[in-house]
């Protein structure tokens, strides 16, 4: 699908805007111990089916907050997008559901949208609390088992209804790093210890004439026209992760160049992160705010936004996984609340579908 679409370029500018800017959030005030990252695929793809259940000027801000002008151009789009990122030798997913009581009338207009997006619906439950092993069990089975137990019965307590988008990713990298190079122990942001992931006197592809950082672009093993790569982002010496976030927005492949260097190192990770969002969106200026009264009968308004992400990085590739929940209550409740490389100390990383030019996942790395 070619970005010379102006719908598309317009969709995926808003993911990757999206991506940076909620990590940049998650960690103004010093990020996790182990970490941090999101989907901003999965979870515009969840904002997606809420554009469904909003009216007249209310839609039209929601939809306009996701880069186009109605929500059927965004099932559209977003079926399009997730069409092109399929490829045979990647294992790439993307899976939604709506989960309701019994009690809830869902509108037939609202439906129909939904099955734009292929959406799977389940509507016997007497209370959603009750069903939260079937609903993480729905999770856990479209994210092949990474996301496990994501919500708890508190989370649905207040809820009639729960929006939930599953992401699946798995990979092999195109040259892969030889388990024997792997040190076990090696030194990270001087005073901790990672198994570092090493590739000695090799070419690896270089990006470091923009910004406070070297990056390093890792593809996968992909057949066209899908291409994936893991972008890896080290700030310079002096500079922190925090000084470089604001500078990764736009992703130029061309931008990268070989570079033989004497040892590059990447860290093994198995990072998972479960973050409430909702604040995040509003400060982002996504008008989650207010009754989205398409769906079902009675009040609907977004009671919390959970996001949950799980990558795993090793020597033949990665697994990665993302699903965001968007809960629906009626109101009222309480609020919840170049020479070596070696990234031996914070860093920023994405995963990028090179054909769109989309960082499906963004995160930060650290060790606790």
């Amino acid at each position: 699908m070619s970005l010379r679409n102006s719908k598309t370029r317009a969709i995926v500018d808003k993911v990757n805007e999206l991506g940076w800017n909620t990590v940049s959030r998650l960690c103004s005030n010093g990020f996790p111990p182990r970490g941090t990252a999101v989907s901003a695929l999965s979870i515009t793809t969840a904002l997606a089916m809420l554009a469904g259940g909003a009216q007249g000027a209310h839609r039209q801000e929601f939809c306009s907050s996701l880069g186009l002008d109605n929500p059927n151009e965004i099932t559209t789009v977003l079926s399009k997008v997730c069409k092109t990122l399929r490829s045979e030798a990647i294992r790439f997913n993307s899976a939604n559901a709506l989960f309701t009581t019994k009690s809830t009338e869902v509108f037939p207009d609202y439906v129909r949208y939904l099955e734009q997006l292929k959406a799977y619906i389940d509507s016997d439950f007497t209370n959603l609390a009750d069903g939260v092993d079937q609903i993480n069990s729905w999770i856990a089975e479209e994210t092949d088992g990474l996301i496990k137990n994501m919500l708890t019965a508190d989370d649905l307590d207040l809820s009639h209804m729960v929006l939930i988008n599953a992401l699946v990713f798995k990979a092999r990298w195109e040259t892969a790093f030889d388990p024997k190079d792997t040190v076990t122990d090696h030194v990270f942001d001087t005073t901790k210890h990672v198994e570092m992931m090493f590739r000695h006197r090799d070419s690896v592809l270089v990006s470091s004439g923009k910004g406070d950082y070297t990056a390093v672009r890792l593809p996968y093993f992909a057949t066209p026209p899908s291409e994936w790569s893991f972008v890896a982002y080290l700030p310079k010496k002096g500079k922190s992760v925090q000084d470089i976030l604001p500078q990764i927005r736009q992703y130029d492949k061309d931008s990268f160049y070989k570079l033989k260097v004497g040892k590059f190192g990447l860290p093994k990770f198995n990072l998972e992160t479960k973050d409430s969002i909702k604040p995040v969106l509003q400060e982002l200026g996504y008008p989650i705010s207010g009754n989205f009264s398409a769906m079902a009968s009675g009040d609907n308004l977004v009671d919390e936004i959970v996001h949950s992400v799980t990558i795993i990085l090793d020597e033949q590739g990665t697994e990665a996984a993302a699903a965001t929940a968007v809960m629906i209550g009626r109101g009222g409740g309480p609020p919840r609340p170049p020479p070596d490389i070696i990234f031996d100390r914070p860093f920023a990383f994405s995963i990028v579908a090179e054909e769109l030019g989309m960082a499906v996942f963004t995160g930060v790395f650290s060790v606790s």
